[in-house]
């Protein structure tokens, strides 16, 4: 049966069975609070480094014990930094610490079924991932965006069923479902708190922008990898990689996805030698007709909001990554004498909060989070970048059954290949153009 919107909502219905029922058969592969679970990470950046960090922080015995990246300095200079600050906890050695495009193979290698990989290299790369990790039978933490097109999402999509098949533990790297104070709200507002949902606003808005860290003796390839966010085919921009908490929030609060969209964007200020743009707005529908407003901008000097707006029939909810204190509201207004209900609940760490759930699943043999929806909010953010790239409006159906693909035969990307996109002859790349381009 082909895969359509129809199709993937029912398949995600199905899903959130399981989330309440538990997958009958799933083997206990490490008996609750008992056998060491051993962890190996790939993608040793900035988000890599810290969910390493939580996952070793987690209760029961863990070790880390292989780290993979792209770059060579990245490995080794994460290795040597958790080994000083986690010597109790990593049994690193020279052998298992890997570089180079295939380097994840062996990273994942090192772990016995049962164990844990961290997915946290950049986007492009996490269905191919995400693939090899569920093929070996290791537990899996899923760092988002977890596709930047239709096939890398769908291909995705196929790991987490083989993944649900065997019985293993993923957690997504939407920690804004983690964070006890938005599951509060958007509990309370699936409960009827501010009525039927008639709008949804997702809003970042900062002053600070991505900077391009280029270096003239690295490839572009080499230097698009470095800078990942600066590059549509990698991070999937930043309508998909910056604003899928947001997205998710809302959908998850209505129960539902878009199924129409259109777009507009550019570069107005920004002059850094990338193809990212600095101001997009995207527009969605849902099927009631209910719409939901995204906006990013990243400019210096300019007003700065974070947040997702929620407004029913019978009131408006501020919550969503940016908010650490949301709250539900009598009316439209973002006025404290009108706050109806905020959470009582403490503030808690909510990536570290990822990796105690995760561990808590594989100990306890707690079932998973609807991971479906999760990837299907990512796909918003995806079809909502098709339709800002190219300046049309665009059906769910069309952009699911897409087969454009950004990053075309990434399984055998080579660490000093050229690269997808290259640049032009000043430095500075050809981004997408509305009216022209159509990457779908």
């Amino acid at each position: 049966m082909p895969t359509n919107r129809r199709n993937f909502l029912k398949t995600a219905a199905l899903s959130a069975a399981v989330v309440t029922t538990g997958v009958v058969g799933a083997p206990r592969v490490h008996a609750a609070g008992g056998d060491e679970i051993r962890v190996a990470l790939i993608g040793c950046g900035g988000r890599g480094r810290g969910a390493c960090f939580q996952a070793l922080n987690t209760e029961g015995p863990v070790k880390l014990v292989a780290v993979a990246d792209a770059f060579e300095d990245q490995a080794k200079g994460f290795a040597q930094l958790v080994k000083a600050e986690k010597g109790d906890r990593c049994a690193l050695s020279d052998d298992s610490i890997f570089w180079g495009m295939d380097s994840y193979k062996k990273a994942i290698d090192c772990l016995n079924p049962g164990d844990v990989a961290l997915l946290v290299a950049p986007p492009a790369f996490r269905a191919l991932h995400f693939e090899y990790a569920v093929e070996r039978g290791v537990h899996i933490f899923l760092e988002k965006p977890f596709g930047v097109d239709t096939p890398t999402i769908k291909r995705s999509l196929a790991a987490w069923k083989k993944a649900k098949e065997k019985g293993l533990k993923i957690i997504t790297g939407l920690n804004n479902r983690k964070y006890i104070r938005t599951e509060e709200t958007v509990k309370r507002i699936q409960d009827g708190a501010i009525g039927d949902i008639l709008s949804c606003w997702v809003y970042r808005l900062q002053q600070h922008t991505c900077g391009y860290n280029y270096h003239a003796e690295w490839t572009p390839l080499q230097n698009q990898l470095r800078n990942y966010n600066s590059f549509t085919w990698i991070s999937g921009s930043p309508t998909v990689d910056w604003m899928v908490h947001n997205i998710d929030i809302c959908c998850w609060a209505k129960g539902e996805h878009p199924i129409w969209c259109q777009g507009m964007g550019g570069r107005q200020v920004r002059d850094l030698k990338d193809e990212v743009f600095d101001h997009i707005t995207t527009e969605y529908q849902f099927a009631d007709g209910v719409k939901m407003l995204m906006q990013v901008r990243h400019l210096p000097n300019t007003w700065t909001s974070f947040r997702s707006v929620i407004q029913g029939s019978k009131g408006m909810a501020i919550v969503g990554e940016g908010i650490g204190e949301p709250r539900i509201f009598k009316g439209y207004r973002d006025l404290s004498d009108d706050v109806v209900w905020k959470s009582d609940s403490p503030r808690n760490d909510s990536y570290q909060e990822e990796h105690h759930r995760l561990f808590r699943m594989i100990r306890e043999d707690i079932p998973c989070e609807d991971v479906e929806f999760c990837i299907q909010s990512n796909f918003i953010g995806v079809m909502g970048r098709m339709a800002m790239e190219s300046g049309q409006e665009l059906a769910y159906d069309t952009a699911w059954n897409s087969t454009y693909e950004l990053c075309p035969n990434l399984d055998n990307l080579k660490f000093d290949d050229p690269g997808y996109i290259m640049p032009n002859e000043d430095g500075t790349y050809t981004g997408a153009k509305q009216g022209f381009t159509k990457r779908f």
